[in-house]
C-alpha cells in the first residue's frame, strides 16, 4: 500500500446481534447459523483490511457469551449494550460523531461477506473521488446523418461527494429497476451511480455530519429507505451525494434472495470455516 492509501484512514461501525438470525426472516445461504455467519463476514472483513489504515468499533446487541469472545480475540473496541435495531443505529451515529472531518466511516451490518481485494479498491476509488462526477444531461437531435447536441447543462451546482455501497445487488439487472445510470472505472474496477443502500456504506465523516439530522430520523424503525431517498442524487445532486456500487461486487448481503451475482461466494466461505477453525 503506497503512502497516499496509508493516510486515508477508515473507521468501521459494524453493528451485529447473533439473537436475530434475520429481521425479515429471509434464509441464510450455505445453510449457515447466525452465529457462524457473523464469525465468517467479520473475518472476510477483518482479513481485507490487510494494510489499510483503520479503526473498528464493534456494537454488541445482546450478544452471546460465545460472540463476545469471538470479537475480543481481534483489535476492536467493543460497545456491549441490549440495544434493538434502531438504537444499536444511533450508537453507531453517536460513534460517528466523534470522527474527525478528513476520515472515513463504514457503516457496516453484520452480515455482509467481503471479497479479499475489496478495501484495496474501495481505497483506489476514494483516491481519485474528486475527479468524479456525475455526466451531463444532454438533448441531442439527428440531424441529416449527424449529432447535434441541442443543449447541455451540469446536474449539480456544487460537484457532489461520494458514498460507497461495496454490494452489488441481483435486483438492479431486472428491467423492473433497471435505470440509465452513471458508469465509470478507475484503474482497477467498474462503479455505477445508484439511489439507494441499507445501512452498510462508507461515507467521508465531514459529510455525516452535514446530514447527520438525516441520519437521526433514518434511525427511527432503521428506515433506509428515507435515508436513500434524502441522501442520494438520482438526476440532480443539489445539496446531494453521489452514491455509487462496484461491477462485480465487492461484498455480497448474506441472504439467499440478494447474493451478488457474477461471483461465486461459496469457496471463500469455505476458506474462511476453515480459517475460523484452526485459529
Amino acid at each position: 500500500m503506497n503512502s497516499a492509501a496509508e493516510n486515508i484512514k477508515i473507521n468501521i461501525i459494524f453493528r451485529s446481534c447473533d439473537a436475530v438470525n434475520a429481521v425479515n426472516n429471509s434464509p441464510r445461504p450455505f445453510n449457515l447459523d447466525k452465529k457462524t455467519l457473523i464469525k465468517i463476514c467479520f473475518k472476510s472483513l477483518f482479513n481485507a483490511l490487510a494494510g489499510i489504515n483503520y479503526k473498528m468499533f464493534v456494537i454488541g446487541d445482546n450478544l452471546s457469551e460465545e460472540m463476545r469472545g469471538f470479537f475480543l480475540k481481534y483489535d476492536v473496541e467493543l460497545i456491549e449494550g441490549i440495544f434493538g435495531n434502531d438504537k444499536s443505529i444511533l450508537e453507531s451515529i453517536k460513534i460517528a460523531t466523534t470522527i474527525k472531518d478528513d476520515e472515513w466511516i463504514y457503516f457496516c451490518e453484520d452480515d455482509y461477506l467481503h471479497s479479499k481485494n475489496s478495501f484495496e479498491k474501495i481505497i483506489n476509488l476514494i483516491k481519485v473521488k474528486d475527479q468524479i462526477v456525475p455526466g451531463r444531461i444532454k438533448l441531442n437531435q439527428l440531424l441529416r446523418k449527424r449529432t447535434i447536441s441541442l443543449f447541455s447543462f451540469k446536474r449539480y451546482l456544487s460537484k457532489p461527494n461520494l458514498v460507497i455501497h461495496p454490494c452489488d445487488y441481483p435486483d438492479r439487472y431486472t428491467i423492473k429497476y433497471a435505470t440509465k445510470n452513471f458508469i465509470f472505472h478507475t484503474n482497477d474496477s467498474h462503479w455505477r451511480q445508484i439511489s439507494n443502500t441499507t445501512f452498510t456504506f462508507l461515507i467521508e465523516a465531514k459529510e455525516f455530519i452535514k446530514h447527520k439530522k438525516t441520519f437521526l430520523k433514518s434511525s427511527k424503525r432503521a428506515n433506509d429507505g428515507y435515508l436513500s431517498a434524502t441522501l442520494f442524487g438520482r438526476s440532480f445532486f443539489f445539496n446531494k451525494l453521489l452514491c455509487v456500487s462496484p461491477i462485480p461486487s465487492l461484498s455480497t448481503h448474506m441472504h439467499q434472495e440478494t447474493m451478488s451475482p457474477v461471483i461465486d461466494w461459496e469457496p471463500l466461505v469455505a476458506e474462511l470455516l476453515f480459517e475460523i477453525k484452526n485459529e
